[in-house]
């Protein structure tokens, strides 16, 4: 594995400095690099979350629920508009290595179903790459690929990372790896089978969830909505023109289904299930040697 030196604004202008581990594609950095010896420590504390989940009625009646209670179709997960931003009760913690790839991450929170609990302990990449940062020059990128817990990338937008849901943005941590979810004390099991037909991280006591976790720039103004550089709601066909707000940071958290390759009536269609959250009051130390 092959690790570099970035730096990455957190906010105010300080600079997270951190090595990162992934593959590179398209970059000629030196291979020597893997072979120091470094550890780092993100800790992150994060309140206020806003959750970003709304049910479509627009499109029809829910069609499916998990436990008889929680909305999985239509459902829009982005709320770009800002109709149904639901400022909640909750907190998460994360204490991460990135350069090890371990850590721990808790949150909970409240909603309307009952009290909402997210454990991630081991952390694995998605099928995709975990972001780009620019090359040598400014006309070039270089995709990083196989790292978990990614330091100091672009994603969404029109970088062909994660699909255009959002503005592109800067993001100092990515991370994703199974969660487990539990609801009013209970476990909230994964229902949906990958394409493989299988449940996904499917162990004797039920199915996680794929997690995915960002502490990143904000794309939102302060009417809650995400605009283009028009000034017009942003949507996925104008990827490459969203607007995103540097001076500001927030904790993205989610859990979803695994794909299967069908379409659903949400939003994006690619997922059967998607449970976003937002923490906008974050706190962020880091330590390296």
């Amino acid at each position: 594995m092959k690790h570099s030196l970035y730096s990455g604004i957190v906010a105010g202008g300080v600079a997270l400095v951190l090595w990162t581990g992934g593959v590179a594609h398209g970059s000629d950095e030196d291979d020597s690099a893997s072979s120091v010896k470094s550890s780092a420590r993100i800790s992150i504390k994060a309140t206020n979350p806003v959750r970003i989940r709304r049910v479509m009625t627009e499109v029809g009646p829910v069609t499916n629920y998990i436990n008889d209670i929680v909305p999985t179709e239509p459902v829009d997960s982005f709320d770009w508009s800002g109709e149904a931003l639901e400022p909640i009760k909750g907190r998460a913690r994360l204490d991460i290595d990135p350069i090890a790839n371990t850590g721990t991450i808790r949150a909970e929170w409240e909603d309307e179903h009952g009290r909402w609990t997210y454990r991630q302990d081991s952390f694995g990449p998605p099928s995709h790459a975990t972001g780009i940062r620019i090359g040598a020059s400014r006309g070039s990128v270089t995709d990083i690929v196989d790292d978990p817990i990614t330091t100091n990338v672009y994603l969404h937008g029109d970088t062909g990372v994660g699909g255009p849901v959002t503005p592109t943005f800067f993001a100092q941590l990515a991370i994703w790896g199974p969660a487990k979810v539990t609801l009013n004390g209970e476990r909230f099991d994964n229902p949906f089978p990958a394409a493989s037909g299988s449940l996904p991280f499917s162990g004797p006591k039920g199915s996680l969830w794929g997690g995915h976790v960002l502490l990143s720039e904000e794309i939102r103004g302060d009417d809650g909505i995400v605009r283009t550089t028009s000034g017009e709601v942003f949507d996925m066909s104008k990827a490459g023109e969203g607007v995103v707000y540097p001076d500001k940071i927030n904790l993205n958290l989610s859990f979803l289904d695994i794909p299967d390759g069908r379409q659903s009536s949400n939003i994006p269609a690619m997922h059967r299930f998607v449970y976003y959250i937002s923490f906008k009051k974050v706190k962020v130390s880091a330590r390296y040697k």
